[in-house]
């Protein structure tokens, strides 16, 4: 009930907000940032930093309603795509039980956490900083969800760190190629990047590109959306480029055969989520990944494209609540 009276109180608080027409750029960049507040504080989400390595990283953390015997409750740590943050989580976490503690990550070089020119976004460099930021909040037992580049991540710190890994959740990751080629990768093999928008036109088709149910965003949210987007081209270039070179030296590694070999020693609880309609990771890849973790679970979902937890988070929420209570 609690919860359901926050929902309406941010819907009439928006709503009130956007009658009022004309707004300059400073207001609408201000509305967005209090709509995303509202959204956070609504999901029980609180904003905090801590260190990790070479960079501070921001995080949003949900304290657990409960403990379990042990005085710890159980933890969820949810790591985003690129080119995204931690807000793509706010939806997926409101629908998970309260008994868990939720931690949503800005990875190095998104979000609110430190960026630079200069650093390496490197995957296994982004999973190495995983490791401080966890050794520092001394969280050493976890289920670990990770979409599209933050699936890719979250594999590789699971193969390095199994023994802290409860459960491995991989939702329309990276890392593996499935046997047909997405619109994406078509369309960057013509030399443009559609996942980095320089123009409100690239902008409209990267967001129709990862998704097939976009959640509404209504006028002035938006332009201030895009604002934020366009602003982080040079940025999201570099991050690019680093994991590119990182997907050329885990092919030279044989990561393929490491997944197996390894996922074969330690069993690890593995969940293999997927819009069927993903046009920038084809649902292929989710066969490619099934076929090295013999043992995963792996769910389709009908009419969703690349981002599950923002075009459907009850549902895509269920599934995950489920597979971690079978994992045990």
């Amino acid at each position: 009930m609690i919860k359901k009276l926050k929902h309406i109180s941010t819907l009439i608080v928006l709503s009130s907000t956007l009658v009022f027409s004309g707004c300059t750029i400073k207001q609408q960049d201000n509305l967005f940032d209090r709509a995303i507040n509202m959204a956070r504080d609504s999901a029980g989400l609180e904003v905090k930093v801590a260190p990790a390595g070479d960079v501070n990283l921001t995080y949003m953390e949900r304290a657990s309603s409960v403990e379990n015997s042990a005085g710890n409750s159980e933890t969820i740590i949810l790591v985003h795509g690129f080119s995204s943050n931690k807000d793509t989580w706010i939806r997926f976490t409101d629908a998970l039980d309260e008994k868990y503690r939720v931690i949503a990550v800005d990875l190095a070089g998104h979000g609110d956490s430190d960026r630079s020119m200069v650093t390496n976004y490197d995957l296994i460099e982004q999973a190495d900083r995983l490791e401080a930021f966890f050794n520092g909040l001394k969280i050493d037992s976890f289920h670990i969800v990770g979409s599209s580049m933050g699936g890719a991540i979250s594999l590789l710190y699971s193969l390095t760190h199994p023994s802290k890994i409860q459960s491995l959740t991989l939702m329309n990751s990276a890392g593996i190629d499935g046997d047909t080629q997405s619109e994406y990768f078509k369309i960057l093999a013509k030399g443009k990047n559609p996942l980095i928008a320089n123009d409100e036109e690239s902008f409209e088709f990267r967001m129709d590109l990862t998704m097939s149910q976009p959640p509404f965003l209504p006028w002035p949210l938006k332009p201030a959306f895009l604002r934020k987007t366009l602003a982080r081209e040079a940025i999201n270039s570099k991050i690019f480029n680093d994991m590119v070179s990182t997907k050329e030296r885990l092919q030279e590694e044989d990561f393929d055969t490491k997944i197996k070999t390894i996922m074969a020693k330690n069993k690890l609880p593995t969940l293999i989520m997927w819009g069927k309609e993903d046009r920038v990771l084809d649902v292929s890849a989710a066969a490619a990944f099934k076929q090295l973790i013999p043992h995963a679970q792996l769910h389709i979902f009908e009419d969703v494209g690349h981002l599950p937890m923002l075009e459907v988070p009850q549902e895509s929420a269920e599934v995950f609540q489920d597979f971690m209570s079978s994992a045990q």
